[in-house]
């Protein structure tokens, strides 16, 4: 479900380097396993209002139900995003997985007495993702919580034009998520916004996404160790 995702550090706050100990890796070592959950997602863009249901207890391929629109409205674009959704959907909403995007030399740009804000490059994954090609243009912040540990945001946006092919420019290029506690304790993506401005094949474009997760009910017998 992690799709990935900038901001700065002001001059008179000049930044240092994240160490073991630090709020960010207190976060990143927090508890990772819970109860799996069924959700729901709710996609807004120019073309989609759609509200999808996800369990992912269910067998690769079963675990996504279209709650709307009504199948005669599915749009060609709507059906293969509903495709790779089921078939890429496996229940990790987890905001902790993007620790493997944030590197070792994360660095503190500001704090309060509850949270603190890092700037970072982004790193590929372990995995494949849809923005490996993208990340070296990028620059990231996440924001962590230092009571109960836990990543509260992260936002991903390029600093300047970039080609990630030869016919298209993106001009500006912007991704947010915003995490929440699942009753567990965890946090898991709630929000997740998308601003894309720039031009391909000769022609200006300007697509903007929204994606809201809610309404997370534990799964019974998940048992604990799973995602």
């Amino acid at each position: 479900m992690r799709h990935a995702y900038l901001p700065l550090a002001l001059l008179a706050l000049l930044p240092f380097h994240a160490a073991a100990g630090t709020p960010l890796q207190d976060a990143l070592a927090a508890r990772a396993d819970g109860p799996l959950y069924m959700f729901d997602v709710i996609i807004q863009n120019s073309d989609t209002d759609a509200m999808l249901r996800i369990d992912p207890s269910r067998p690769e391929g079963e675990r996504l139900t279209v709650i709307s629109p009504p199948e005669k409205d599915w749009t060609d674009d709507f059906r293969k995003l509903v495709d790779k959704m089921d078939a890429d959907t496996d229940g990790d909403i987890w905001c902790q997985g993007f620790g493997e995007n944030i590197p070792d030399d994360a660095a503190l740009v500001s704090e309060t007495p509850t949270t603190a804000t890092y700037t970072f490059k982004p790193q590929k994954g372990a995995k494949p993702d849809d923005l490996d090609d993208v990340y070296k243009y990028l620059t990231g912040k996440v924001v962590v919580a230092k009571d109960d540990p836990a990543i509260l945001s992260v936002e991903m946006v390029s600093e300047k034009p970039f080609r990630p092919l030869p016919v298209a420019k993106i001009k500006t290029f912007k991704l947010n998520f915003d995490c929440s506690r699942a009753p567990d304790g965890r946090t898991h993506i709630a929000r997740i916004n998308v601003d894309i401005n720039g031009s391909a094949m000769m022609k200006d474009f300007s697509e903007s996404e929204r994606q809201t997760i809610t309404n997370l009910k534990p799964l019974p017998e998940s048992g604990m160790g799973t995602k």
